[in-house]
Parts: structure tokens; C-alpha cells; sequence
């Protein structure tokens, strides 16, 4: 993968997980206001939780691009 597409992967996926947080932030008000007002929150809180697990696996995919490093071509073995 050339440099270019690798740091645009990146940003990609640095772009959905602050799009992700941003809708977490959402949710998380919205069952604050449901709870407060004694409304029903089973909804919000199935919602919250698939988000959660999509964020997890969402900043996995972005920690293995982002600080996972290819070998150096110096120490890679010539065959």
C-alpha cells in the first residue's frame, strides 16, 4: 500500500470513528432527556450499546493502520 492510500485510510477511518463519537455524544443525551422524563430507554439503550461495539471495532481497524508499521525494506528477507 502506497503512503498516500495508507494515510488516506487513516483519516477515513479517523472520519467514521469522530462521526461515530459525535452519535454516541447524541445518544447519550437523548437517554439522559428519556431517563429524566421517566420515559422508556430500552430502545436508547440497545442503540448506545451497538455503537459501543461498532466504535470498538472501528478504533481496532484504526489502530492496526495507524501504529501497526510494515518491515523496513532493508529487513525484509531477499529471496
Amino acid at each position: 500500500m502506497s503512503n498516500a492510500s495508507h494515510t488516506a485510510r487513516i483519516e477515513g477511518l479517523a472520519d467514521d470513528l469522530i462521526a461515530l463519537l459525535q452519535a454516541q455524544a447524541a445518544d447519550l443525551r437523548e437517554y439522559a432527556q428519556a431517563a429524566a422524563a421517566g420515559e422508556g430507554t430500552v430502545h436508547l439503550e440497545r442503540t448506545l450499546r451497538r455503537r459501543e461495539l461498532q466504535r470498538a471495532a472501528l478504533y481496532q481497524q484504526f489502530e492496526r493502520a495507524a501504529f501497526t508499521q510494515p518491515p523496513s525494506p532493508d529487513l525484509v528477507p531477499q529471496t
